[in-house]
């Protein structure tokens, strides 16, 4: 059986304004790692599969689905930490819910998945690795539609989230990839496996980059040599409005505090909502949900599934000084938060990421890239490298922050109805969650909200 496509609702319908007041849209194609042995839109050959894809609700695993959210936080928060530590005073952007899908499939080739270390990132082994990673990309699949006629500059009505695997192997003749392991990924993640020559691979991963991020990543961040044998990929791209959008009016410019003390301007975004709520030790944080495309009188129940929880650092703290467990905590916090009226100051974004080189800290975490034998002899894993565009403004946001750890949350008492002032004019984190699932999709801790681009790591 080949490969199963994202089934096609309708196309999109567009409305609105251009995208400088309404572009709410991050695309990912974080981690992508490619292989090398030891020793047109360039499409290849399909390589295909007897086994079905087998779709697994989280409900069906919820206790395992429970465990590798956890691992996806624990990844997400020694990654924004490991960010922060090489640069304390540069923002830092991540998806761990889309380097942990490459790195799970890259563990159903391992030679030994428990002794490599990619179970322990995980957070589970063999099958039930399999089935909570597949859950949870069915989670997301609920938002996922056919991307013909989506135009980056304009936002959907409905929520989208577009997640994509891709296998590209090098067609030689020392090289035969193992039936059983394209099967296994095609039965649990419904990769696109394609097979070619070693000449047309970088075209070949630019353009899927390209069609699974709707343009807004070009380029793929692999360095293709004649050493590469395979090549995984993981894209995803994510837009949604605001359940209650911001007045493009009420958005002037305002102080902004750097690391360092400096201060400029910055774009902030003004509104007093009803939200969830909570403080702990060194923070305060709140929840901001997406609309799930329906009317405020009529809203569907999807419209609390996809939420932006933002993390602001008691003044004179800063994300790189604070616990790494410290963001996934306010996440927890916000979900049983009592909801305070809240007067919110939030900056504008619109940053992109340069491809950024993760393998020496997968190492760092345990991990071992020699011996992918059930994939094929003789195969290391030399290159992971993520890049991420984001985007947030009035009518909606992507964006998201990550980290692990614990914090007390202390919900205000009900009977006080004064709004509280919740002005992010400091470092802050982003976490971008699927409540559902309970991933983070997308995570980020924004030092200077004015910068466009972040450059990459050797």
């Amino acid at each position: 059986m080949a490969p199963l496509p994202p089934t096609n609702p309708p196309e999109f319908d567009h409305h609105g304004p251009s995208r400088r007041h309404l572009l709410t849209l991050a695309a990912l194609v974080p981690a992508v790692a490619a292989l090398l042995g030891s020793c047109s839109s360039a499409s290849g050959k399909a390589l295909t599969s007897k086994t079905a894809h087998e779709t697994v609700a989280p409900s069906e695993v919820a206790s395992q689905v429970t465990t590798a959210a956890s691992a996806c936080d624990q990844l997400g928060g020694r990654l924004l930490a490991h960010y922060l530590k090489e640069a304390p005073d540069t923002t830092a952007m991540a998806s761990p819910l889309s380097l942990a899908f490459v790195i799970a499939i890259l563990a159903d080739g391992a030679t030994d998945a428990a002794a490599q270390g990619y179970d322990a990132l995980l957070g589970l082994s063999g099958e039930e690795r399999d089935r909570a990673w597949s859950a949870i990309q069915n989670s997301l699949n609920r938002y996922d539609r056919d991307l013909k006629g989506f135009d980056p500059d304009k936002i959907p009505d409905k929520p989208l989230v577009h997640l994509a695997n891709h296998v590209l192997i090098a067609e030689r003749k020392d090289l035969q990839v193992k039936q059983s392991y394209l099967d296994t990924v095609l039965r649990w993640f419904s990769a696109e496996i394609e097979q070619i020559n070693v000449n047309s691979m970088q075209k070949n991963l630019d353009a899927w980059a390209s069609r699974n991020t709707a343009g807004l990543i070009p380029k793929s961040g692999i360095n293709v040599s004649s050493d590469t044998r395979l090549v995984v990929q993981n894209a995803l791209l994510f837009a949604a409005q605001w359940a209650s959008p911001f007045k493009a009016e009420d958005t002037s410019p305002k102080n902004f505090t750097l690391a360092d003390g400096k201060t400029i301007k910055a774009d902030l975004m003004h509104d007093t909502r009803s939200i969830p709520y909570a403080t702990g030790q060194g923070w305060a944080a709140v929840r901001l949900n997406y609309s799930g495309g329906g009317s405020n009188a009529d809203a569907s129940p999807e419209d609390s599934q996809l939420t932006l929880d933002v993390v602001l650092p008691d003044s004179g703290n800063l994300p790189s000084s604070m616990d790494a467990g410290t963001w996934a905590a306010a996440s927890k916090a916000l979900d049983s938060a009592t909801t305070r009226e809240v007067k919110l100051a939030l900056p504008k974004l619109d940053l992109t990421s340069q491809p950024k080189e993760l393998l020496e800290f997968l190492k760092k975490q345990g991990l071992k890239p020699e011996g992918l034998d059930k994939i094929a002899p003789e195969l290391a894993l030399t290159q992971v490298v993520q890049q991420i565009r984001l985007i947030l403004d009035e009518e909606g946001t992507v964006a998201a922050a990550l980290s692990e750890g614990q914090a007390a949350a202390m919900a205000a008492p009900a009977e006080q109805t004064k709004p509280v002032e919740f002005t992010v004019d400091h470092p802050y984190v982003l976490r971008l969650r699927d409540l559902t699932s309970g991933t983070a999709l997308l995570e980020a801790a924004i030092m200077d909200p004015t910068v466009k681009e972040i450059s990459g790591s050797a």
